[in-house]
This record gives structure tokens, C-alpha cells and sequence, in this order.
């Protein structure tokens, strides 16, 4: 079990081995992004390899000590992601019209069109946690390979899914989707009813106006982890949902942006009532992350100070 990682004290990207929680190791230090390519979009591609989308160079696969790098798309590449096997990718580039970006499918030496949705045609960021919490882009492959899940919120609204080599499934650009994740062959995301489902081409509400916040999926399946805030967009809470039964549990309050380190450990960051001068508010984090072990019920510290992804990844 590997997981990709800056340790506190430094801004280093880091590959640690957490098979045995007790006894981490670091794997490789991969530099920060001031002096390497990796930077936040990097996630693991195989237990061996991991990718990073660089502005410069476009989209890059290494080895785990992070070279020699390999170019595997140029110009842009973000979002991105892997299928499963590691043996294809799927990624947005930008094209003449600044309001549409391709959607590009490459496997086998080959980078092909399969498909087009609406681009935001200008820089945008967010200056308040309303915002933050609902304004998401993310591309993923389904557990099984099968089909590619692209969710676009503001300010210009794209949701799609494809199957693996391009056909369109599922389509819509006026739409509150954002936050998607995939556990098992279901997607999931949350719009202006609550957290949506579909599976085998079927959608259904499961958790009624509930509005999660970057939720991930467990590797060992059947569990998804994420945060809500209170009204206002004050304190955060972690919660765990059961995919199989819908049940859902309170795992930690003041406790914010949530994810599972090992399918036994879930790892978040404290919060607290906002300091004068605060950037967003009413909370901002304490400065100290915690691990908590489901089988136990119990939290600790931890050194880790920002977790960018996982492997094996979602199940």
C-alpha cells in the first residue's frame, strides 16, 4: 500500500509505504514542484509508476523515483486519468475555441479526438468556502476499466461519461453536478437534490439533500469517506457511507478533507473557529492531521501534512 504524500516540515513530494501503519517508509522523495514536475495533479498510474500533468511539457509518467520521465501527450493534459492497468489514458486539451476543450483517449502509441465538451475560457478561483466546497473538475476511469466520468462545475457546467474507448453514455451541460467519485461500477456525485448515483445506466438519489465535499472511495470497496459542513459553511464533519446499505456514520467533527490512507485508516486535518485575518472562513485548519482507524474507533497525529493519492486506488 503506497501513498503519495508531503511530510511535515517540507514540500517535498514523498512516496511512502504504508502497508504496516506502525512501521511507514519513505519509497522515493520526488523534489517539490519548484524543482521537479510533480506537482498536485500526480497520482499513482501501477504499485511501480506515477503521472503528473506539467503546463509546460504535458502529460509525464515515471517510475516511482522519478526518472527517467516519460511524455505521453504534450500541451496541457489537465485533467487527466489512468485506466486501471495503467495501459491507457484519458485527458482534456484545449483547442482553437476557447470554449471547447477534446476530450483525447491514448492507449497503445496512439492519441486520438473521441469527444468535446464546453471549457472555461478563463482563469477562475474561488474567494470564499461556499465556493470552494462546490467547484470541482475531475476525470476518472471506473474500477473496472469500463467507462471514463468527466464532471466540470462552475462557472461553465459539463458532466459526461463515456465508455472506456470514447462512446458517449451519459451527457448534460446545464447540471449542479460536482464532487463525483466511483466506488465499485457506481458513480457517485452530489448535485441540488442530495448525492446521485448511477449504475448500468440507471440514476437514483441515495443520500437526500446531503452536499459532500471531495469524497474518496475505499480500495477495498463498498465504502466511500467525506466531508459536510454546517449551515453557513462553518464546521466540517467527516462522515463514511456504506454503498451497500446506504448506511452512513459520523466518523470526527471540526475535522475536514478526508481520505482513505489504507482501507483501515482514514486521514483528515483539524479544524478550528477562524484567527483574525483568516483567508476563507469561518474555520481554517489547525495546522494538525490525524489518522483514524475504523476497526478501533480511534484518532492520532499524524506527520502527514497533505495525501494527493493512493494505491491500489478505489475498488
Amino acid at each position: 500500500m503506497l501513498a503519495l504524500l508531503n511530510l511535515k516540515g517540507s514540500t517535498d513530494f514523498v512516496v511512502r509505504d504504508v502497508t504496516d501503519i506502525d512501521h511507514p517508509f519513505t519509497v522515493s522523495t520526488l523534489g517539490n514542484q519548484a524543482n521537479s514536475n510533480v506537482n498536485a495533479s500526480a497520482e499513482f498510474v501501477t504499485a511501480a509508476e506515477i503521472s503528473t500533468a506539467d503546463a509546460n511539457l504535458g502529460l509525464i509518467r515515471m517510475p516511482l523515483s522519478g526518472s527517467p520521465k516519460t511524455l505521453v501527450a504534450n500541451c496541457g493534459a489537465v485533467p487527466f486519468a489512468w485506466s486501471p492497468d495503467g495501459t491507457a489514458a484519458a485527458y482534456m486539451r484545449a483547442t482553437a475555441d476557447p470554449k471547447v476543450q477534446e476530450l483525447h483517449l491514448v492507449s497503445g502509441g496512439y492519441d486520438r479526438v473521441a469527444d468535446s465538451t464546453p471549457a472555461l475560457d478563463f482563469p477562475v478561483g474561488c474567494e470564499s468556502r461556499e465556493c470552494a466546497d462546490s467547484w470541482d473538475i475531475r476525470m476518472l476511469y471506473s474500477p473496472n476499466g469500463a467507462y471514463i466520468s468527466f464532471v466540470q462545475q462552475l462557472p461553465v457546467a459539463a458532466f459526461r461519461i463515456w465508455t472506456s474507448d470514447g462512446k458517449l453514455v451519459k451527457s448534460t451541460d446545464r447540471s449542479s453536478a460536482t464532487m463525483s467519485v466511483w466506488s465499485g461500477n457506481a458513480l457517485y456525485w452530489t448535485d441540488d437534490k442530495g448525492v446521485e448515483v448511477w449504475r448500468n445506466g440507471s440514476q437514483s438519489l441515495v443520500l437526500p439533500g446531503v452536499s459532500w465535499v471531495r469524497p474518496h472511495a475505499s480500495a477495498a470497496g463498498g465504502q466511500i469517506v467525506y466531508e459536510t459542513r454546517d449551515p453557513g459553511h462553518s464546521t466540517a464533519h467527516v462522515f463514511v457511507l456504506d454503498t451497500a446499505t446506504g448506511a452512513v456514520r459520523q466518523i470526527a467533527p471540526s475535522r475536514g478533507e478526508p481520505s482513505f490512507l489504507t482501507s483501515r485508516y482514514i486521514w483528515y486535518l483539524g479544524e478550528h473557529v477562524c484567527s483574525p485575518g483568516c483567508a476563507i472562513g469561518p474555520t481554517e485548519p489547525t495546522g494538525v492531521t490525524y489518522i483514524y482507524d475504523l476497526q478501533s474507533g480511534t484518532e492520532s497525529q499524524s506527520i502527514i501534512t497533505n495525501l494527493w493519492d493512493v494505491w491500489p486506488h478505489a475498488a
